[in-house]
């Protein structure tokens, strides 16, 4: 089966109307982030704490002395291993968490000039307005996919030909 080229790809995708989330949507997700990024780091702690406990007391376990290093060593990665992916989901939670940022102003700018090519722009603007809120870095994609969904149609004039 042959592979559809990208441009065939976006065109099949279909574009959900564009709704902006309310202030209070935004913070109760942005707290549920940062309740889950502090939840992950007493994990890694924890985690942490109780592997180098085991590392310590293998020398003082039944563990024949032979072994004892090896699983030192095996016990040490695993932990260090696991430590790592428990802050890595960590940290992709707290990068998502620039979506909830204000945007700059000069981007403001540019998203509300998208905004004017959407059929659903106005009303965005408006909902923006009501809840009292500027956008969000968060926006900016689903924003711009919307926008290139509806390119302007060409005018006759801008077909090429310059004959006057």
């Amino acid at each position: 089966m042959a592979a559809l080229p990208f441009s065939a790809l976006r065109q099949n995708e279909q574009h959900a109307a564009l709704v902006p989330k309310s202030a209070g949507q935004l913070s109760v997700e942005r707290e549920r982030i940062v309740a889950r990024i502090g939840m992950l780091l007493h994990a890694t702690i924890a985690l942490a704490l109780l592997g180098v406990a085991a590392i310590a007391w293998l020398p003082f376990s039944p563990v024949p002395d032979e072994f004892v290093f090896g699983a030192q060593e095996v016990l040490a990665v695993a932990v260090f291993a696991s430590c790592l992916f428990v802050l890595h989901a960590r940290t992709e939670l707290s990068l998502r968490l620039y979506n909830f940022e204000p945007v700059e102003q000069t981007t403001q700018g540019e998203l509300r000039a998208l905004l004017h090519r959407v059929p659903e722009g106005a009303s965005y603007q408006n909902a923006l307005a009501a809840d009292n809120r500027t956008f969000v870095t968060g926006e900016i994609d689903a924003i711009r996919q919307r926008a290139e969904a509806f390119v302007p149609k060409t005018l006759p004039a801008d077909d090429g030909n310059t004959e006057t």
